[in-house]
């Protein structure tokens, strides 16, 4: 019977057959245990699986879950059919794993009413230890919409699920209309997007931006995706391109029992199983956006807009001397295609080797020497392409290095004062640029902004050094300007060109009418008689390394500080407003734990790592008394925040006292934390 025309009593007789027949449906194995896979999107071998119940019935025939489900929450008993799914599938992985199979985590579902029913975190928990497998081989999925009004209780047991090791994932995203506030409220390690984001990709452009901003804000949280779902190959091409990292649907493979996986399994027909020791290989390389340097292509660079509708992307996996290409946005498979001659029919392109030394930069810069790399590659048209590579990963199996790849511009053939000249003289982080004739003082003047490619001109003009000492006198600091005049005379610059090939200086301009520090760099063209100067801000980074030396002068206190006295077992700074930390020192037992030496919630963390150090039978008074609004106050009304219990030390459990003061420094607010043990007296 069509479940959407069942009147009202026929609802009413199926809820009581339900809740009369669950016990027996479970004992006579009439609900089974129904897995689809979930596969990564840039390898498309399967790295979940989803477990899913379905009720056979000998009266009633095949029930769909919307027939048993909403009944089973109604009466608060579903709880019994989701703890016999996970049982059901925790012996499915034993099963798998004494064939010799391949076995990957697994994802189960959980409604509203378990939490209310029994301590389903705790239950979960068992039967999951009893099994031998780690926690992190289930996966729990919870929708937005079970967390509902009682969100501060959900909240606390979605952290008790991730404190115990199990991801914890928030299933049919964008079905409701607070994703985005649970988001912001709730940590999760994946998030699900509803099928319905599928089906509107094919509705309009709209459609597909909605989808590629939502990626582009996961990838910033450090969230997973998956998107369920999926049937054309349209559909898994467009979500490998925006970092998708995982894909389900029927276009690889609809839920099958057990039994029917076995099947296939013999038939040689399964999707394949990734390799575990693979997975976050993989998932940097899934994470990369292929949209996400858009922004690059400013609006003269009309060459790259006039060839592809977005900057050319892609990741190229090397493996000695040969390469294939991983994934690719169209763009880049057209950019490839025309220069190259190779055709990127899919993501599952093969090795081969390939000596094109657009290719071959991306692999001697970021493979051989770790590191990203802005390089120029004059193609067989005369064009020059400006790309920038960068390495992801390194496979732990088989050794293969994985490099994102991008495009930045392309300069036409014999364009004059063409961007590769200056590229090749000076990095890409200068907002003004002189290009100079050294005997005539002519110039031409650039502007840029910070990290692009692309120069726009500005102006053009003679007698350089004459207006270099002008401006001088107009716009540098007055402190400044003595030392800029002696040494940025002509005779000087050309002298330590010849003898050096560069030359440098920092003064500080007032142009705000705050002193900022500037740099300028000079050093010769490749042809022509012309030099070329490059202006830059370098304000932050040099009062960066100002408070670097600070830091550093501070360090070095504070560790004579622990040499003398040997108790101490640490010591930190912490922003009292905003709660970030530094660990200047520790002493060697105390850097056993493992503990970060920086992060962005001192008061957080604290609680975290307290959890896995502090003596059980101390560890409430702990967790009580370690809050920040305890310490604030206490520090407001008695100067000073200590608390003592005992921490297991590999000597055993010993007694500490954790005391936080506070102190001023200049305008900022500042903690000072120390961890001291006490001596014990013999």
């Amino acid at each position: 019977m069509d479940r959407y025309e069942m009147t009202e009593k026929e609802s009413e007789i199926m809820r009581s057959y339900i809740k009369a027949n669950i016990d027996r449906a479970i004992a006579e194995n009439w609900i089974k245990a129904y897995y689809q896979p979930i596969v990564r999107a840039v390898n498309t071998r399967v790295c979940d699986e989803e477990a899913l119940a379905r009720w056979i019935d000998p009266e009633k025939g095949f029930l769909s879950p919307a027939d048993f489900i909403p009944h089973l929450e109604e009466t608060g008993l579903i709880y019994k059919l989701d703890l016999y799914v996970l049982e059901q599938t925790l012996k499915k992985m034993k099963d798998m794993k004494e064939r010799g199979l391949d076995v990957v985590s697994h994802s189960i579902n959980l409604s509203r009413s378990d939490f209310d029913a029994c301590d389903i975190v705790e239950e979960i928990r068992k039967r999951v230890d009893d099994s031998g497998f780690g926690r992190d081989m289930i996966s729990i999925e919870i929708t937005e919409s079970i967390i509902g009004g009682e969100f501060e209780f959900m909240k606390e047991q979605i952290d008790r699920f991730r404190d115990l090791g199990f991801p914890v994932w928030m299933d049919d995203f964008g079905s409701g209309y607070s994703s985005l506030n649970v988001l912001q409220s709730i940590s999760f390690d994946l998030i699900k997007f509803d099928m319905s984001f599928m089906r509107r990709l094919d509705d309009g452009e709209s459609g597909k931006v909605i989808l590629t901003e939502l990626m582009k804000m996961a990838t910033n949280l450090g969230v997973d995706t998956v998107c369920e779902g999926v049937e054309t190959e349209s559909q898994v091409r467009f979500l490998q391109e925006i970092g998708c990292s995982k894909l389900q649907g029927y276009y690889f493979n609809k839920p099958h029992s057990y039994e029917e996986v076995l099947e296939i399994i013999r038939s040689g027909k399964l999707i394949g199983f990734e390799n575990p020791q693979t997975s976050a290989y993989y998932e940097s390389i899934g994470r990369v956006n292929l949209y996400d340097l858009g922004m690059v292509a400013s609006d003269e660079a009309n060459s790259i807009r006039h060839a592809y509708n977005t900057i050319p992307m892609g990741v190229i996996e090397f493996k000695g001397d040969n390469a294939r290409f991983v994934r690719s946005n169209k763009s880049y498979r057209e950019f490839i295609e025309r220069f190259f001659g190779i055709e990127i029919a899919s993501s599952k392109t093969e090795y081969r080797e390939c000596n094109a030394a657009f290719i071959r930069n991306a692999q001697k810069n970021c493979c051989e020497q770790g590191m990203k790399a802005l390089y120029d590659e004059k193609m067989s048209d005369g064009s020059v392409v400006h790309s920038f590579a960068r390495r992801i990963g390194i496979n732990p199996v088989d050794g293969s290095i994985a490099v994102a790849v991008a495009v930045l511009s392309i300069s036409e053939p014999n364009e004059d004062e063409s961007y590769a000249d200056i590229a090749r003289a000076l990095a890409t982080d200068y907002n003004t640029i002189y290009v100079v004739d050294q005997d005539t003082g002519n110039y031409t003047e650039y502007v840029s902004s910070v990290g692009e490619d692309e120069l726009s001109k500005v102006r053009q003009g003679t007698d350089f050094f004459e207006n270099l000492s002008k401006e001088a006198l107009e716009r540098i600091y007055e402190e400044d300007q003595q030392v800029f005049l002696d040494r940025c005379t002509k005779e000087n610059i050309l002298h330590e060109l010849d003898e050096q090939g560069v030359f440098t200086t920092t003064y500080r301009l007032i142009d705000t009418g705050v002193p900022v520090y500037n740099n300028m760099k000079i050093t010769r063209l490749h042809r022509g008689n012309r030099i070329i100067i490059g202006i830059s801000t370098v304000d932050a980074q040099m009062k960066l390394r100002e408070q670097l030396q600070k830091a550093r002068e501070e360090r070095t206190s504070l560790a004579r500080i622990m040499a003398i006295s040997e108790d101490y077992l640490s010591l930190y700074a912490i922003d009292k407003d905003t709660g970030r930390y530094l660990e200047y020192t520790s002493s060697d037992e105390y850097e056993s734990f493992g503990f970060a030496k920086e992060g962005e919630d001192f008061f957080l963390q604290g609680v975290l790592d307290g959890k896995k150090v502090v003596c059980p039978e101390d560890l409430p008074k702990y967790l009580e008394g370690f809050t920040k609004e305890n310490v604030l106050r206490e520090i407001q009304e008695n100067g000073a925040f200590k608390l003592h219990y005992r921490l297991m030390l590999e000597r055993g459990p010993h007694p500490v006292t954790l005391k936080i003061v506070s102190f001023n420094e200049g305008k900022e607010h500042q903690l000072l934390a120390s961890v001291r043990a006490w001596q014990i007296r013999k």
